[in-house]
């Protein structure tokens, strides 16, 4: 995670997310034909997600708070 501040003087952290489709009963089910719905899942390392055999999309979300200091 990286924090910075836009020109606003808001603070703007930034997280890697992958973009994967999941059973919402049980995200570890990886059996076929599963039901799904994509959901984005953030990698903590602060690192992209390419180094894999399973395609997938990668995101980079950015949360803007209100400094209010």
């Amino acid at each position: 995670m990286h924090n910075n501040r836009d020109g606003g003087g808001n603070v703007v952290e930034r997280i890697i997310v992958a973009s994967r489709g999941r059973n919402p009963s049980n995200p570890s089910d990886r059996t076929t034909g599963a039901p799904t719905e994509q959901r984005l899942e953030p990698n903590s390392e602060g690192l992209c997600n390419t180094l894999t055999s399973v395609q997938k999309d990668n995101y980079v979300l950015e949360i803007r708070t209100v400094d209010d200091g």
